[in-house]
């Protein structure tokens, strides 16, 4: 049986999304602090840090939630998007788990359902666009 290229380049995506969270949730809370005062600085607008901490929580796991969809897909032949949710919020689980050991950083609830909601969201989205695409599809059939 010969390996699914698609399915392989899909996972290895997935790790390293997983490999940059893990990174950033590894900086201690001051070089945390840095990095999010330095994206407020960078945009010019006016955003709180915990403005900007929040939407890269929800965007990170947007992300990962969407290349997990894919990697199923590409591994089953079909769709998973409550799977995809489900393994992307266990690794928010983990994640927090994480900030317990580095310095400066908490585990926090919040995060955890900020990452979930964030990851349901990108797959809500990813299956909006998928409906649309078929049907604009179908149409050209037609």
């Amino acid at each position: 049986m010969k390996p699914n290229k698609k399915a392989i380049i899909s996972w290895a995506a997935v790790l390293l999304c997983m490999a940059v969270i893990f990174i950033l949730s590894a900086q201690k809370g001051d070089e945390s602090q840095k990095l999010s005062d330095g994206i407020i600085v960078f945009s010019g607008l006016e955003f709180g840090s915990d403005f900007v901490r929040t939407c890269a929580h929800f965007l990170e796991y947007s992300g990962l939630a969407v290349l997990i969809y894919n990697a199923l897909f590409q591994t089953f032949g079909h769709t998973k998007p409550i799977l995809s949710v489900i393994m992307s919020s266990a690794y928010a689980v983990t994640d927090e788990i994480h900030q317990l050991f580095v310095e400066g950083r908490a585990c926090q609830i919040s995060d955890i359902i900020i990452d979930s909601a964030g990851a349901a969201a990108g797959i809500a989205a990813l299956t909006l666009l998928i409906f649309i695409y078929k049907k604009i599809k179908r149409r050209k059939q037609v």
